[in-house]
This record gives C-alpha cells, structure tokens and sequence, in this order.
C-alpha cells in the first residue's frame, strides 16, 4: 500500500512540474518498424520533431503488450515572436507519419490533463523518458 501511495506522489508532483511550462501539443507515435530500444526511439522522434522547430519536448516510451515502443509527448515552439515558430499540429503529424507510422498530434487544451497523462507514464518505465530544451 506504502509504494502506491509513493509512486502516486511522485505521479502529482511530475504532473506539476509539468505544469509549470507552456505546452503546445500532444503526441503520440508509433513506428512501422518495430522499436525496442526505448532511447533510440525517444531520439529518433526529438530529431524529427527538431524539423518542425519544436524547441522543447516531453517524451515517454511505452511498450505495446508485444514489447514495441510507442512515444507519448509533449511539445512546445520558443513562444510567441520568436522565429522560426513551431509548425502547425498536422504539419508535425506529417512528419511523424512519413517517418514512423501512426501519429496523432493535438493542441493542449488542459495542460492539468496532458501533463497527468504523460506523468502517468512516466513511472512504468522511467528509464524510456527524454526531456529536451534548446534556448
């Protein structure tokens, strides 16, 4: 009972740290090719979401039952008037999905729901978690 209740603190307070940035969007990619490698996934997506001049980004490997990864994320430009801006939600969706497979990119309309879902991930396998921020 002790390690629940622990591991849902830690899931609160990675939720509000979370919370404390400015997210644009969440994602999800699966890969045609089946990934097992948790950090060679998480790099390939940050290169390909790098391309789309996403600044910043929050990234979860979880495995499928069959041990494929999929990525959760989430992602963010260098705010407004900075050049160049982040590219639109389908335009990401574009290159994740040329590249990989399946994606689903959305705007972040609750950053309280996001940031729990992808903190909610984080403690099933906390190695398979890449944060990246350029200034």
């Amino acid at each position: 009972m002790q390690a629940i209740k622990r591991g849902e603190s830690i899931r609160q307070e990675y939720a509000e740290w979370l919370q404390g940035y400015n997210w644009d969007y969440f994602l999800t990619s699966t890969f045609r090719q089946p990934r097992r490698e948790p950090y060679y996934a998480l790099r390939t997506v940050w290169r390909e979401l790098k391309k789309s001049f996403v600044a910043r980004a929050f990234l979860v490997a979880e495995p499928h039952q069959s041990g494929d990864l999929h990525i959760h994320g989430l992602a963010a430009g260098r705010g407004p008037g900075w050049q160049p801006e982040i590219e639109l939600p389908w335009d990401i969706w574009a290159g994740l999905f040329d590249r990989f497979g399946r994606a689903k990119v959305e705007a972040c309309n609750s950053q309280e729901a996001v940031t729990g879902y992808c903190a909610k991930y984080l403690l099933k396998q906390q190695s398979r978690v890449k944060g990246e921020f350029r200034p």
